[in-house]
Formats: C-alpha cells, sequence, structure tokens
C-alpha cells in the first residue's frame, strides 16, 4: 500500500529537514507561514530563497529498511521514500 505526503523546504534551498501536509495545498499554507515567521524572527532578513515543494510516495518498508531504520543506519523518510518529485515553489 502506498500513500501520497507533499513536503516542504523549511529552510529555502535545503532538503532536511522537510515539513509535511496531507495536501499540496495546505503544504502550501504552511510554507508560506513559515516564510512569514521566518521574517518575523529575523526583520533585517532581505533575500530569502524559494522553498521547494515535493510529492513524496510513501511505502511501508520491508524488513531489512525497518531494522536498518531500528539500528539507526537510515532514517525512517529514506526507508519509507518510494518517489518524490518536485511539485512547486513558494516564493516571495
Amino acid at each position: 500500500m502506498e500513500l501520497v505526503v507533499f513536503g516542504y523546504q523549511i529552510v529555502p534551498g535545503r532538503d532536511e529537514p522537510l515539513a509535511f501536509a496531507a495536501s499540496l495545498e495546505e503544504c502550501q499554507r504552511e510554507a508560506v507561514a513559515e516564510r512569514e515567521e521566518l521574517r518575523r524572527n529575523d526583520p533585517d532578513l532581505e533575500m530569502l530563497g524559494a522553498m521547494a515543494i515535493y510529492r513524496l510516495t510513501l511505502a511501508w518498508p520491508d524488513t531489512d529498511r525497518l531494522i536498518a531504520v531500528l539500528n539507526e543506519k537510515t532514517s525512517l523518510l529514506d526507508a519509507i521514500v518510494v518517489d518524490r518529485k518536485l511539485v512547486g515553489l513558494v516564493a516571495d
């Protein structure tokens, strides 16, 4: 069974960490709110790069991948992402 979620870059230009939402619209709203928060925390911030939004297809990991997660050899996200596609950008 596969599941689709959407994730956006919390820090513009960096894919770690990502924040997640159930829909593209919700993800876009949360990314805009995150940008506003970044600006509130740093009023001198002039240029803020675009934040990528991804569509991620997730699937339950097989036994080997799950053991790698449990043994902290890989992240849960790396173990369950089947497909990742750039679907948008949030910018000023």
